[in-house]
């Protein structure tokens, strides 16, 4: 990982000098003991995955090879609709640390999903019966387990990054990165059980669950996670969202956002509705609280320029360059 700028309007431990503005680590740094807590879940959690699935993703390497078209493209769509949620462009500078997040998202997170899915299903299994766990287990535990291993890989990089990343534009893309580092692995370990199970071919067992994976993509893991980790944001000490927010107000507004993404993974997952009404619904309560959201971002863009002008900070910048925000429309 290398270093970034930081932005002009970065937390203290960003030092200014002469010259221009500071460079400060993003990801590297060797003296935080976050970043130590990154650099050993991440080695362990890869080595967990590969011991579990590494032979299988071998055995079906060939059928995932003729299908690296629809993963790359798949790939590309979602990165592209994930900066779609950044129109400002405050996370998109430090592609370094949403990538980071990927990474954790993909393998820590996917090894303790999988690991607490079981682990919950043991325990409602004591209570319900055979039949409604069979209708009912994925939606009872993994809303609870997933969301809860994917939000702590993105507190993780939200601590590590607290330097560049303290605003809940912020914390929309690390989560969604998250997510979508948890999506591309999940899709690939069910793929290659699809493959393997297949009586035809690799392929042929693979492609339906690959084609029908990316055509339900929207909304997904990384939307569920990027309103999760919004919570996550509003809990930590180094948030400097609307100064008027009480620490009890922000509290108030997580609880409810957590929830959201949880219920949202919840509907998907259970056995009500059909696939139309589970993409209309989840989609609904995804884009109304990001909207709302995206507002604070706006405001914060809209204030600083003002700033700027006044102060002359930006009078080299032309008018029709600080008038150009994108609109609610857009």
């Amino acid at each position: 990982m290398t270093q970034t700028e930081a932005p002009a309007t970065s937390t203290p431990n960003a030092v200014s000098s002469p010259a221009g503005p500071a460079r400060v680590p993003v990801v590297y740094q060797p003296r935080s003991a976050v970043f130590w807590l990154y650099v050993i879940t991440l080695v362990l959690s890869t080595y967990l995955l590969l011991s579990a699935d590494g032979s299988a993703f071998g055995m079906v390497m060939d059928a995932q090879l003729w299908l690296a078209p629809l993963w790359i493209g798949f790939i590309v769509v979602l990165f592209w609709l994930m900066f779609k949620f950044d129109p400002y462009r405050s996370a998109r500078r430090y592609p370094q640390a949403l990538l980071a997040g990927t990474a954790l998202g993909g393998t820590t997170a996917l090894v303790m999903a999988v690991n607490g899915n079981v682990a919950l299903g043991g325990v409602w299994s004591r209570y319900l019966s055979p039949e409604t766990m069979a209708a009912w287990q994925a939606s009872l535990t993994a809303p609870i387990i997933e969301e809860a291993s994917k939000g702590m890989c993105a507190a993780v990089i939200l601590v590590l990054c607290s330097s560049v990343f303290h605003r809940i534009s912020h914390a929309l893309l690390v989560g969604m990165f998250v997510g979508f580092g948890f999506d591309v692995m999940e899709d690939l370990t069910y793929a290659t059980r699809e493959a393997i199970y297949s009586l035809d071919s690799d392929l042929a067992g693979a492609m339906p669950n690959l084609i029908q994976r990316v055509l339900t993509a929207v909304p997904a893991h990384w939307a569920y996670t990027g309103l999760f980790a919004v919570g996550v944001m509003l809990l930590l000490p180094t948030f400097t969202g609307p100064p008027q927010w009480s620490y009890a107000r922000r509290v108030l507004l997580a609880l409810p956002l957590m929830a959201t993404a949880s219920f949202m993974h919840f509907f998907w997952d259970s056995p009500i509705g059909g696939g139309f009404v589970k993409i209309a619904v989840t989609l609904v309560v995804f884009l109304i609280p990001v909207w709302w959201l995206l507002r604070f971002e706006r405001q914060w863009v809209t204030e600083r320029i003002a700033a700027g002008r006044s102060d002359g900070t930006l009078a080299a910048v032309p008018d029709d360059v600080l008038d150009s925000l994108p609109t609610r429309k857009a």
